[in-house]
């Protein structure tokens, strides 16, 4: 193998290394976070028309919900598999872990910015599309799920 082919093969592993520890370094401080921080939708946790029912059942969202895995619980948080009860209050408690795992599947998009301080710019943009497929996937399910709840809350 040539120094050129070692020399990727060392960018990628050190890339998957990167990614992965950030992403295990903000799930396992977002259950330490303030319960105050994830009360409201901020940023880009803001629901836009997009977040209609009809859209999350055009894209089959239903089906990616069961084939994703669940980790709330792996670091202190709580699982998101089911909801906990149907009262307000633990209607609430879930919204705010699912605003918290939105959170940190946005933050762990921001890994690629690490990568790209010494990537090529070739293999950032392989990177971010992988690190913003994957992520952007759960980030969908936790929107759709998001929505739900709030209609099971405006409703009363």
């Amino acid at each position: 193998m040539s120094t050129a082919m070692w020399l990727i093969a060392f960018y990628v592993v050190i890339d998957i290394v990167v990614v992965v520890a950030g992403s295990i370094a903000i799930g396992a401080a977002a259950p330490r976070w303030p319960r105050h921080w994830l009360e409201a939708d901020r940023g880009p946790l803001r629901l836009t028309r997009l977040d209609a029912p009809a859209a999350y059942r055009r894209i089959r969202i239903a089906s990616l919900t069961r084939r994703l895995p669940e980790l709330g619980g792996a670091f202190g948080g709580e699982s998101k598999r089911r909801l906990p009860g149907t009262d307000p209050s633990s209607i609430e408690s879930y919204l705010v872990e699912v605003r918290r795992a939105e959170w940190v599947h946005w933050g762990s998009c921001l890994t690629i910015v690490l990568i790209a301080i010494f990537n090529p710019w070739w293999l950032t943009l392989a990177f971010a599309g992988v690190v913003l497929g994957v992520n952007g996937a759960f980030i969908l399910v936790l929107r759709h799920n998001r929505t739900r709840l709030l209609r099971i809350l405006k409703r009363g």
